[in-house]
C-alpha cells in the first residue's frame, strides 16, 4: 500500500435557484416554470444552476472539474424531481472535462444552433432585455455567452446548459 488516501468527495450544497451566479442568463431563456423548479448546485464556492426538464426542454448537463466533483453532483441531482436518468458523461467542447447529464441523451452534433437550443428548452432573449455585461478593456464585439458554445448542456454549459 502506498500510503495514499483518495482526495475527500467535495461537498455539494443545493441553494434557492436565484442564488445561482449564472440565473439571470437562464433568467432571460427558460421557461418561468422551469425556473422556478430550477435550483443552484454549489460546488466549493460556486453556485451555478441545474434546470429540470419539462415542457420543451429534454436534457440538462452540469459541468464538472473532475470525476469526484460529478459523481457527487450526480448523487445530489439523482433523487430530486426534474433531473431523470442523472449520469456522469465526458464532454471534449468547450474543453474536455466531465458533466452531468439528465434527460434524454443529446444529440451527438447539432444541425445548427436553434436545434441545440431548443433540445435545452432556451430561447434567445428579447432584445434590449438582456443586460450588458461588464467586460471591462475587452473588446465588446469579440463578448461571447455560454450559449456560444457547442456543449451538450448549457452553462452549461459548462458552463454547459444546466
Amino acid at each position: 500500500m502506498s500510503g495514499l488516501t483518495p482526495p475527500a468527495a467535495p461537498d455539494v450544497i443545493v441553494m434557492p435557484a436565484a442564488e445561482a451566479y449564472d440565473f439571470e442568463y437562464f433568467r432571460a431563456r427558460v421557461d418561468a416554470v422551469l425556473l422556478s423548479r430550477s435550483i443552484a448546485v454549489r460546488v466549493f464556492r460556486m453556485p451555478l444552476l441545474a434546470v429540470p426538464v419539462g415542457g420543451i426542454r429534454r436534457g440538462g448537463s452540469f459541468g464538472a472539474d473532475s470525476l469526484a466533483v460529478a459523481l457527487a453532483v450526480r448523487d445530489v441531482l439523482a433523487p430530486l424531481s426534474g433531473f431523470p436518468g442523472a449520469r456522469i458523461t465526458w464532454q471534449c467542447t468547450p474543453r474536455s472535462s466531465y458533466a452531468v447529464e439528465w434527460g434524454d441523451r443529446p444529440p451527438v452534433t447539432w444541425l445548427d444552433d436553434n436545434e441545440r437550443l431548443a433540445f435545452y428548452g432556451l430561447t434567445r432573449p428579447a432584445l434590449g432585455l438582456e443586460p450588458e455585461p461588464d467586460l471591462g478593456h475587452r473588446d465588446r464585439d469579440r463578448r461571447s455567452s455560454p450559449a456560444a458554445f457547442s456543449c451538450s448542456s448549457a452553462a452549461a454549459y459548462n458552463r454547459c446548459p444546466r
